[in-house]
């Protein structure tokens, strides 16, 4: 199952599953405008980035790409931060769903 790792400059991490990796960064884009606790303890508030900085990864490759600013579009923000090699990985994932 695709899945992507979100890196805030905060150096907390947030895995998200779905579907596709577009389903995914979608799901972190409606966490990211709810600006609500995405996980509350007792002790600890995990809110969403308020710096325009996310690193993203694809299917934990542990290599981090930068994707600035969100600008909530799946192709601006996600595919054209994408080395060729990781590219070439997400197109061919699309096209088998």
């Amino acid at each position: 199952m695709p899945s992507m790792t979100f890196r805030f400059t905060t150096e907390c991490e947030l895995t998200l599953e779905g579907h596709s990796y577009e389903e995914v960064y979608l799901k972190f884009k409606d966490l990211c405008q709810q600006q609500q606790p995405i996980s509350e303890t007792p002790m600890m508030k995990v809110y969403p980035p308020e710096d325009s900085s996310i690193y993203f990864e694809i299917d934990e490759q542990n290599t981090f790409c930068e994707m600035g600013m969100i600008k909530g579009d799946f192709t601006q923000d996600i595919l054209k931060n994408l080395p060729e090699n990781w590219l070439q990985r997400v197109r061919s994932q699309h096209r088998a769903h």
